[in-house]
């Protein structure tokens, strides 16, 4: 089993809308998935190009998938709505949120051991907050030095 680091495991969970036992309509699962996809790869893209958030989430997708088979069938890419719906079918809803964390757990651990787990926990974070406009680490703390 993989192993992942308590704060990418909380941070997962922070980040997935829904509870892990929430029964819910197939159609919203799938969106809810399909959101947090969306919105990590326009996010991460930013940051480790459209390339490296492939490469980055195809190695998240293999290796939680050994452990939550409901990843195999979605590819976490645009236009995955169908299989998504197919999958929380197939699976159910807990199923499908317990793959959602796992998988975004799995990201912030391989990121992390590019740029540390700290970065990782708040790239994620911020790439997966839905908002006009995201803020920085510079905005909170009142501006840049110099």
């Amino acid at each position: 089993m993989t192993l992942r680091s308590p704060a990418a495991t909380n941070a997962a969970r922070r980040l997935w809308p829904r509870r892990p036992g929430d029964v819910s309509d197939p159609e919203e699962v799938a969106a809810a998935a399909n959101r947090v996809c969306v919105q990590l790869r326009s996010g991460l893209a930013r940051w480790v190009g459209s390339e490296g958030y492939r490469a980055l989430l195809d190695r998240a997708l293999g290796e939680s998938a050994a452990h939550h088979p409901v990843l195999s069938s979605l590819s976490c890419h645009e236009g995955d709505e169908q299989a998504a719906v197919a999958a929380v079918r197939a699976y159910g809803s807990a199923e499908v949120a317990a793959g959602m964390v796992a998988l975004v757990a799995t990201l912030i651990d391989l990121l992390g051991r590019i740029i540390g787990e700290e970065m990782a926990v708040r790239l994620v974070e911020q790439s997966a907050t839905p908002g006009p406009r995201r803020v920085s680490s510079t905005d909170r703390q009142g501006g840049r030095n110099g």
